[in-house]
């Protein structure tokens, strides 16, 4: 039986009228891989990641995302924005605002939704650093940057494979550029999904083997009088109404020569959260001003916005307990946390910030909350 890839091509040409982006795909049964497994097998030294979700630490999310071989990356240092093409050649370097540029790419691209993917079919992944608040709020610099890595990197992905959980289902998306010859371009879109699927078959290569680096010591970016004094100073802020709550964070690091893939490994099973990641910007243009290639690992409850259909969402997560060793301490954890003076107040004041927050961009009453102080439950925290 010939392979199916859908849309067809005849359904192409009518498809090609709502916008110019088209996702060809096919699906195989996924019953032999993991999202682990296709990555190893997908992954060849360039830029790539792999999203996945654990809902509440315990229940697998319905999808997970894999994105390989991107054809355009963008990354950010203060003002100056590096466009760059596959391979890592720079296609363009300018200065300005990046979010606008990104505003510029985004609106560029219309791709076309079918019945039966997704929301994410492909598009712009990777991080926003801290410091691009400042094209949005005027505030002082006085941070060190001390490890000159981009403040932003984005993958824009036109080549993805989806897990679909629930149907047992591997898709392979190859997006497709609307131009005038559409035979060629679905050849193209064809041909990629063809190399994917041929990596798939492929044998998996066992990653490399790693030891604990014995004697390998973490390192602060503070000292401990240092943290000590700056909590004393946060007191007296709080004193005098300048400030009402401040997160002292500091920086640790550890030398390790453990492949960074197997680090993300051993972190999905430690901490399964709704939010995990591996962002792997080697070889991408500008993102690698040391010469070190940069990858990004993280395991996160907390989705921090979110927009569908005009529709703006925050979940702001305020208050903590751990989990229980039993339902009956963890019940009693629960209500212990709900009747806390302390906590509550924190997350009244996250619930208000986030309405502010929402009431800047979004159209005047319509900002509600649908749910206020629900106790919800991960792997390791409540």
């Amino acid at each position: 039986m010939a392979p199916q890839y859908k849309p067809t091509l005849d359904e192409v040409r009518t498809l090609a009228t709502e916008g110019n982006l088209i996702p060809i795909y096919r699906e195989l049964p996924a019953d032999l891989e993991t999202p682990v497994s296709v990555y190893l097998k997908l992954r060849n030294g360039g830029p790539s990641f792999l999203l996945e979700s654990v809902e509440r630490g315990e229940q697998v999310g319905r999808y997970s995302f894999l994105g390989v071989h991107p054809p355009m990356t963008v990354t950010a240092q203060a003002d100056r924005v590096t466009v760059g093409a596959a391979g890592g050649s720079v296609l363009e370097e300018t200065t300005g605002d990046p979010l606008d540029l990104v505003k510029e790419i985004l609106s560029s691209r219309r791709p076309v939704r079918l019945p039966g993917l997704p929301r994410f079919i492909g598009g712009a992944v990777g991080y926003f650093g801290y410091d691009l608040v400042r094209f949005i709020e005027r505030l002082p610099e006085t941070a060190d940057h001390d490890l000159n890595v981009p403040d932003m990197a984005l993958l824009f992905s036109d080549n993805l494979v989806v897990f679909d959980h629930v149907r047992h289902k591997l898709i392979v998306i190859a997006n497709m550029r609307v131009e005038d010859d559409l035979r060629a371009a679905y050849a193209d879109a064809v041909a990629r999904i063809d190399n994917i699927i041929a990596d798939l078959r492929k044998p998996l290569t066992p990653p490399p083997a790693y030891e604990c680096v014995s004697g390998a010591e973490w390192r602060s970016n503070f000292t401990q009088a240092e943290h000590e004094a700056n909590v004393r100073a946060a007191q007296e802020y709080v004193k005098a109404g300048d400030i009402f709550q401040v997160v002292l964070s500091q920086r640790l690091s550890r030398e390790t020569d453990a492949d960074p893939f197997t680090i993300y490994r051993a972190l999905r099973m430690l901490n399964p959260s709704p939010y995990m990641y591996f962002l792997d910007f080697n070889g991408v243009a500008g993102a690698s001003p040391t010469g070190e290639p940069i990858r990004v690992i993280g395991s996160s409850p907390e989705m921090h916005v979110m927009l569908e259909d005009s529709h703006a969402y925050l979940h702001p997560i305020a208050g903590t307990r751990w989990r229980g060793k039993s339902e009956e301490e963890d019940n009693a954890l629960a209500a212990e946390l709900l009747a806390d003076p302390k906590e509550r107040a924190e997350h009244v004041r996250l619930v208000d910030l986030g309405r502010n927050d929402l009431g800047r961009v979004c159209e005047y009453g319509t900002v509600t909350v649908p749910t206020m102080m629900n106790v919800e439950r991960y792997s390791h925290v409540m």
